[in-house]
């Protein structure tokens, strides 16, 4: 027993001070195969895309009308969610639209969002149709349309009309093409194929998500496949403008979205009226602030272009 006492009481081994890590995460190869998505690249395109950090492209005044584009979990109802609070808080309003055939979470974030009767393509293409239709006759309004990960309306439109955006532009609205994007190559199907298609709006702004990002990573390298796509690559060039929707804690997000809260509400520690649960903490609170403020940070190259 003694010895086994005098055992446990020795110290282990100091490590040497001049040890150094081998281990090195493998970046992305420069030779990997590019992943086609869509329809195929549309040219072979080398060396780094130089884009400015603020649009010249100067929309006030003008209705806009943001064409909100992503597969599901790409933060297009967080972009909503914020461009909206921001609206609300200005005392301004706006139309909003889901026109996802499967998922039409939008309506369960605000109220009267107009949608679509049915789920089928054919239909729900001839309803866009008609609303883009109402806006152009109207030229007042700003709307908001949550196209979802399982649209399809929007390609069968821009197919049977490919000049939607130029017809916009010419009845005096901004058409906006807005996509979020994870680091999933898969992401840019919808960027491929619509731009491909003549879907190019003068105003395209590409959403790149760092809190769908591995945070162990930088964003540059979470992002590396898919910034160097030959789709985003060309976007880019012919105008697109990048941003990067800054990251707030998933725990935080979660209960955001599990308590079904505006981000105002959560940074302002309030709650709906009929709610029997607390507000957010404060320190969740501060982090929704602060995540608020870098929002309104990267919009800031598209000032001109906010609803």
């Amino acid at each position: 027993a003694a010895k086994q006492d005098v055992t446990a009481k020795q110290e282990a081994p100091a490590l040497p001070s001049n040890v150094a890590s081998v281990f090195r995460r493998r970046p992305v190869a420069e030779g990997e195969p590019e992943i086609r998505m869509g329809l195929a690249p549309a040219s072979s395109l080398g060396g780094p895309v130089e884009v400015a950090v603020t649009s010249s492209l100067d929309l006030t005044g003008k209705p806009k009308v943001w064409f909100m584009i992503g597969g599901g979990n790409s933060g297009k109802t967080v972009e909503v969610r914020y461009l909206i609070g921001r609206m609300q808080e200005q005392g301004r309003q706006a139309i909003l639209a889901a026109l996802d055939p499967a998922n039409r979470s939008l309506a369960t974030w605000f109220e009267g969002v107009e949608q679509p009767p049915s789920s089928d393509g054919v239909q729900t293409a001839r309803w866009l149709r008609e609303f883009l239709t109402f806006l152009m006759t109207e030229k007042q309004h700003t709307a908001m349309l949550d196209f979802g990960g399982g649209d399809t309306a929007l390609a069968k439109l821009v197919d049977a009309a490919p000049g939607i955006a130029a017809t916009m532009e010419d009845a005096g609205l901004a058409p906006i093409a807005s996509y979020t994007l994870t680091p999933r190559p898969d992401d840019l199907a919808a960027l491929d194929t619509l731009e491909a298609a003549g879907f190019q709006p003068k105003a395209t702004v590409l959403i790149f998500n760092e809190g769908r990002a591995d945070s162990s990573m930088s964003r540059d390298e979470a992002f590396t496949r898919v910034l160097r796509h030959t789709s985003v690559r060309s976007a880019l060039e012919r105008g697109a403008v990048p941003l990067w929707m800054p990251r707030l804690e998933p725990e935080v997000m979660q209960e955001v979205e599990g308590k079904r809260l505006q981000f105002v509400q959560a940074r302002d520690g309030q709650v709906p009226a009929s709610a029997s649960f607390p507000p957010i903490g404060g320190f969740e609170r501060a982090m929704v602030r602060r995540w608020m403020e870098r929002m309104e940070a990267a919009h800031a190259a598209i000032q001109t272009w906010l609803p």
